[in-house]
């Protein structure tokens, strides 16, 4: 009773006056909490708006990673190489969009014109053309190697032409508070739920598509309910409030684990803090000893362990979160990192002494890791006779106009795209580091050649320039009953569709 109490209470200052109207949801769904509920229904909105799993949930894309990073085709039947820079595509049959409307190549050519529109997707404009044979075929002209390109397509959600031709305002215009159910369709996908309740602050109630390609959805009902804090989201869980909770807080880890009707699910991630090296107002920094024996002094595992409770992985190279088929495994092992040795670390400091005092640039997270990261850093290299001064920013533009003035940065990445060269350009085009990267390949004279940047990139790591120093798995939880552990994608990302009660397990009937 307390839990839930307390669970209230928070939910009141989090998202305001909040009161558990029986009209507001369906009783009978499956309740997630999450910390986001989409502000948009346009899967090309930004990323802030409307969230991977909730693109996945409303419509489908051309392809999808699976759970053992192999590409899973999903809107497209097969495909086939026409010449060195053309394949072409054949759509699946009788796939109904939520209106009713046929799925043609059309939908896909104009699904691809709206994605060009984000600025932020601007992996789009590596494809040249993409023209239609017929109603169901269709050929993209491009440079990309094939893993590329089917990687980007993973991005491509198709939408109903049609119905979105007529309902242009839904693509511009965020949703407006949408309770009791709705009347009229506010989305048009192929995706496997559709919208039925709707609040901006509270949130979303999605109902199985009784037509979906795939065939019949083993839940019918999900409610995912925002609830801002991680606390909040674990009490939530624990007095049966919910389901199942994104986002356990680590510090929570060991006590949650012994409790046995709750079950933690760790999911692999490509979400790495990185630590970048400077040498502009430290020449001392050029030094590649002095950079190895300040790895050295960076007790990784140990991060690892009282920041994340384990809940992560350490790896030399974001290389090991690519694809499986198209990328040789010694493509993903070549780089190696020094051990934590700190002894040694301060004998190579005595012949190459490191200024008393410098300074350190953290680019705050939204879960607060990328602030601890600084605190144990600090501690660290303190231990090697260095007092780091830390200057923390929440803003891009602070970011960009100062990271390069500073002996190190502290900054987090993640992507959902899984082919080598994707990431490369991910991270040298998209992420807190594209800045330093562009200076340093400028100090090399690499302009505008990407194999020579991700070759330079490469051997940065190994200089120990710039190093991820850890991954951070995402953690859910729920209670025992469901199968949560085998509805996630190999890069992290939720198909709700996949998600159903265990066999051995009694629930509420789902039907109704």
């Amino acid at each position: 009773m307390r839990l839930r109490w307390f669970f209230i209470i928070s939910i009141f200052y989090a998202v305001g006056c909040f009161a558990q109207n029986p009209n507001v949801f369906n009783p009978q769904a499956i309740t997630v909490a999450v910390d986001k509920i989409p502000t948009s229904f346009n899967p090309f909105a930004d990323q802030k708006l409307i969230e991977e799993q909730f693109k996945h949930l409303l419509f489908d894309p051309l392809f999808r990673w699976d759970q053992q990073q192999q590409l899973e085709a999903r809107l497209v039947k097969n495909w086939k190489r026409i010449n060195n820079k053309t394949i072409r595509f054949y759509l699946r049959k009788n796939v109904h969009f939520h209106s009713g409307n046929i799925l043609t190549a059309k939908d896909v050519i104009w699904s691809f014109e709206q994605a060009k529109n984000n600025a932020k997707l601007r992996f789009f404009n590596k494809i040249d053309t993409i023209t239609s044979n017929d109603s169901n075929s269709f050929d993209i002209r491009s440079g990309l190697s094939e893993i590329q390109l089917l990687d980007d397509l993973t991005n491509l959600f198709v939408l109903d032409s049609a119905f979105y031709q007529s309902n242009k305002r839904l693509l511009d215009t965020p949703p407006s508070i949408i309770l009791p159910p709705i009347t009229q369709l506010t989305m048009s996908g192929t995706g496997p739920y559709l919208v039925q309740k709707y609040n901006p602050v509270l949130g979303v109630l999605v109902i199985a598509n009784n037509n979906y390609w795939e065939g019949a959805l083993p839940t019918k009902f999900f409610r995912f309910m925002r609830v801002n804090k991680p606390q909040s989201r674990l009490f939530a869980l624990l007095a049966n409030d919910v389901q199942v909770s994104y986002a356990i807080p680590n510090k929570f880890m060991d006590d949650l684990a012994e409790n046995t009707s709750t079950r933690l699910v760790q999911v692999p991630s490509s979400n790495a803090i990185f630590l970048a090296i400077n040498d502009q107002l430290s020449p001392v920094l050029s030094d590649k000893k002095v950079r190895e024996a300040i790895h050295m002094a960076i007790n990784q595992p140990g991060m690892l362990k009282y920041i994340l409770k384990d809940n992560g992985q350490i790896q030399p190279s974001v290389m090991a979160f690519t694809d499986n088929s198209l990328v040789q495994k010694e493509d993903k092992n070549t780089l190696s990192m020094p051990e934590y040795n700190l002894e040694k670390a301060k004998q190579i400091l005595q012949v190459q002494p490191l200024p008393k005092q410098m300074s350190l640039l953290v680019m705050l997270d939204d879960v607060g890791n990328t602030r601890k990261v600084a605190d144990a850093l600090t501690h660290m290299l303190d231990k090697i006779g260095v007092n780091l001064v830390v200057q923390e920013v929440s803003s891009q533009n602070v970011w960009d106009n100062t990271n390069l003035y500073y002996d190190f940065t502290i900054s987090s990445w993640q992507t959902n795209l899984m082919s080598k060269d994707n990431i490369y350009e991910d991270l040298f085009k998209n992420s807190f580091l594209t800045g330093y990267l562009e200076d340093k390949f400028k100090q090399k004279k690499i302009d505008g050649n990407f194999k020579s940047q991700a070759n330079y990139f490469q051997k940065l790591q190994q200089d120990n320039w710039i190093f991820p120093l850890f991954y951070q798995d995402k953690i859910w939880a729920q209670n025992n009953q469901f199968n949560l552990q085998d509805i996630f994608s190999s890069n992290g990302i939720p198909y709700w569709s996949l998600f159903k009660v265990n066999k051995d397990s009694r629930l509420l009937n789902q039907d109704g």
